[in-house]
């Protein structure tokens, strides 16, 4: 399945609140999980709060996926990008 990064720009200060809260009790994270299914899973996000931004990790069959399970489930934080992305690990590359 394709791999997509999606990018949300978040203010600082909603995004240090974001994170006051453990993630098993965010109602916003409980809700989006709940949502993904075989068409769109999300897996990570990462937070730069220095650039006011989350990019978060999908797997997809596609970004239109995505923004149906975001836009029905996730209010307050629009989508900037969605980006499908090749992944290379450098553990891959690690002499034994």
């Amino acid at each position: 399945m394709p791999k997509f990064i999606v990018v949300h720009a978040v203010p600082k200060d909603a995004l240090e609140k974001m994170f006051e809260i453990p993630p098993e009790q965010n109602k916003m994270i409980i809700n989006l999980r709940k949502a993904c299914n075989y068409d769109a899973y999300w897996i990570r996000t990462w937070a730069v709060l220095d650039h006011e931004k989350l990019y978060c990790e999908w797997n997809a069959k596609d970004a239109e996926s995505i923004r149906k399970i975001w836009d029905e489930n996730v209010k307050g934080i629009g989508i900037d990008s969605i980006a499908e992305m090749q992944v290379v690990e450098g553990e891959d590359f690690r002499e034994k």
